[in-house]
């Protein structure tokens, strides 16, 4: 007598089951044969009649062209709508352009067929993209309740050629490079929404933010590449500032742009403000860069820069972050950098005379090197009367300033980046 006749049952339905996957799996892949074949049939059918047209009677004629207009039609507004296609609503029913699945060079045969949808602008009343280049970088979640917008991963690797293809096809002035310069219905341009680090499901949200900076930095790579990304476009687009006005540190984008223009590092917003990370690691890349790149004394002056609100790169940075962190971050990084002829003495002069600078500014490099004022004093006397009375003025200690000043200046800062990143939401 069996002792387990259930798992034996079980075992039998197990492999039951298996059989009838397998066969399933058999049937399926008989079917999509079978499917092929009569596809490709009906091709070689419509290549022979279109090849013997001539040869229909004149009804027939007629309906060939009256059906191929159509075609051409059908098939040149469906290559508009993948292109323009930014609304996610999941994996299983997006059928839009995909990088992962989809060619440059099916790409690009598309468009040479019908070239002129690049350049088909889209109504005011239809949203806020107009042209399918701007399309590429942003999609719609519908699942999001707040209508916000998301960097569109899966298009935005076809920026380069379709702005390369629009620019031999002649489809934009040439100002707009391709269309890359045309503005959104905010006013912003594509190469302002490559600077975005924008993701609404927030699962697995750091590794996501790793594939966008991925992604949009080949994007940028390509078009400096092209001619279509220039080095004055960092300034004159302020991309630094809007790289950073998003909670992650995309470090892969902020490189390539600060290695290819470190000027834009001095760079003010419209609020007067140099560029503030958005995280502590963040705000040690920026801060080595300006070493780095300006060790005489523009570097450490970045720090209290001041803006039109007062509330310096060094200000914002102990407001929205931990104050010992942040002292850590500049005293590693300066001693990291101890062999970079870092002109202090200049430094503190600059501070001391220059309006834009903070008198925090004075008071921490005088604080680093306290002999500092002896050397400045008995090296030049003119110097001294300045630099005495910029350290008098400056009595109070820095880090009981930061503590008091800081809260209502982080929170001000905060409002403002809020109303710049509006035409992301």
């Amino acid at each position: 007598m069996d002792d387990h006749p259930n798992i034996d049952n079980n075992e039998d339905d197990e492999q039951q089951q298996e059989a009838q996957a397998e066969e399933q799996e058999h049937i399926d892949a008989a079917a999509a044969i079978a499917a092929a074949a009569e596809t490709k049939q009906r091709h070689l059918k419509i290549d022979l009649v279109l090849e013997r047209k001539e040869k229909f009677p004149f009804r027939n004629r007629n309906k060939i062209d009256g059906l191929i207009q159509e075609f051409l039609e059908k098939l040149g507004n469906d290559i508009h709508d993948m292109l323009f296609e930014n609304e996610f609503a999941g994996a299983d029913t997006y059928d839009g352009l995909d990088s992962d699945r989809d060619t440059e060079e099916e790409v690009e045969t598309a468009i040479r067929f019908f070239p002129e949808v690049l350049s088909r602008r889209k109504p005011f009343s239809e949203g806020r993209l107009y042209y399918p280049i701007q399309a590429l970088t942003l999609v719609h979640d519908v699942h999001n309740d707040d209508g916000n917008w998301q960097c569109n991963v899966k298009t935005v690797l076809f920026i380069p050629i379709v702005a390369r293809l629009a620019i031999e096809f002649d489809l934009f002035e040439e100002d707009k490079r391709g269309g890359l310069l045309c503005l959104d219905r905010d006013g912003y341009n594509v190469l302002q929404h490559l600077m975005l680090t924008v993701e609404t499901i927030v699962e697995n949200l750091e590794e996501k933010y790793r594939v966008i900076d991925d992604k949009y930095l080949q994007v940028l790579i390509q078009l400096r590449k092209l001619g279509l990304l220039k080095k004055e476009d960092i300034q004159r687009y302020d991309l630094l500032h809007y790289l950073c006005r998003v909670d992650y540190f995309a470090e892969k984008r902020l490189r390539f742009l600060v290695e290819w223009d470190p000027n834009a590092l001095t760079q003010t917003d419209i609020f007067g403000q140099r560029v503030n990370a958005p995280t502590i690691q963040g705000f040690q890349f920026v801060f080595e860069y300006g070493i780095r790149y300006f060790p005489n004394k523009k570097g450490i002056s970045l720090l209290f820069h001041k803006p039109n609100s007062l509330l310096t790169t060094f200000r914002y940075a102990c407001g929205k972050f931990d104050y010992n962190d942040v002292m850590n971050v500049i005293e590693d990084t300066l001693a990291r950098y101890s062999s970079t002829p870092i002109n202090s003495a200049d430094a503190v002069l600059s501070a001391a005379i220059d309006e834009t600078v903070h008198l925090d500014g004075v008071y921490f490099l005088l604080r680093r090197e306290p002999d500092m004022l002896q050397k400045l004093l008995s090296s030049s006397p003119s110097a001294s009367t300045s630099t005495s009375t910029a350290v008098a003025d400056c009595d109070i200690n820095i880090n009981s300033n930061i503590n008091n000043d800081t809260t209502d200046e982080v929170n001000s800062r905060k409002e403002k980046d809020r109303k710049c990143k509006r035409h992301i939401d």
